[in-house]
């Protein structure tokens, strides 16, 4: 079966937290449709794509050591671009293989 197309937020928020984190465990959820009736189109690129809401699961050596909180600073601090073209809400689930 063939992979399922990835909108422009989806694809980056995919292609960042690879390159930089070498996931054992990726999962990526749009959630965007749940948030229709009380989230404004504002005319982002998010907005437009219908990406503005995503559940993500990574699993990584490069957590480590860190707190949560430290995993999470990481990874928005990987997605800054996309944040500001209009991803509003990244809800997290962070572990290294040892806590899967």
């Amino acid at each position: 079966m063939a992979e399922q197309q990835l909108g422009p937020i989806a694809g980056a928020i995919k292609s960042k937290v690879e390159a930089a984190l070498n996931p054992t465990h990726f999962k990526l959820i749009n959630d965007s449709h749940k948030h229709a009736g009380h989230y404004a189109r504002d005319g982002s690129a998010a907005s437009d794509a219908g990406e503005t809401h995503f559940r993500l699961e990574v699993t990584s050596d490069a957590f480590k050591g860190l707190t949560l909180v430290k995993r999470h600073q990481l990874i928005y601090g990987l997605l800054g671009d996309e944040f500001k073209a209009g991803l509003h809400a990244l809800s997290m689930t962070t572990k290294t293989p040892t806590e899967q």
